[in-house]
């Protein structure tokens, strides 16, 4: 199985403006709120050209299936969030995990981060498991961060140094091929 990040592109815009509108994608962000497509072309404009946030494409066999995004990079601690999300309903069974540890790689050797910081909602309990499953500590949580549909949501904060990063990566028995 060939995957890869890669980064974005003009031609990228309508497909991710087609994920980040999926109900189950949305519901599992900050921003829940169904998005128009001129706020999208802004906010697409925006991240091609800032050089402080990286977003990636991740990629099976030539065909997108997900974003990844290290944003609110401290670079005197060498600290960022990342998000992500599978935006391709037919992705094939581990993926998830595979754009994980591809994009932690990456964060690590290629932006030279110390850590990554994972921020989830805490009712959604699947992304918990994903980021334990790669090996993230649970940090803390903020209580009544967030507020959807009138109530308040505690949000999980969740951390990954890169040393136990590098500890725990062989552990997941990934095996696929990476593109150069």
């Amino acid at each position: 199985m060939d995957y890869c990040l890669r980064a974005l592109s003009e031609r990228d815009k309508d497909m991710i403006f087609k994920w980040r509108n999926y109900e189950h994608i949305r519901m599992n962000m900050y921003n829940d709120q169904p998005i128009a497509y001129v706020e999208h072309s802004r906010w697409f404009e925006d991240i091609l050209k800032n050089q402080k946030e990286y977003y990636r494409l991740f990629i099976y066999r030539q065909k997108p299936l997900g974003l990844i995004s290290f944003k609110n990079n401290n670079q005197q601690n060498h600290t960022c969030v990342w998000g992500f999300y599978i935006g391709e309903n037919d992705a094939p069974k581990g993926s998830g995990t595979i754009m994980g540890w591809l994009g932690l790689d990456y964060a690590f050797h290629s932006l030279f981060m110390k850590k990554i910081i994972g921020e989830v909602l805490s009712f959604n309990k699947k992304s918990e498991r994903y980021h334990l499953k790669l090996g993230f500590k649970q940090e803390g949580i903020y209580k009544n961060k967030h507020i959807k549909e009138d109530r308040f949501i505690d949000v999980i904060r969740f951390g990954l140094q890169k040393e136990e990063w590098e500890m725990h990566k062989g552990k997941l028995n990934l095996n696929f091929i990476v593109e150069e």
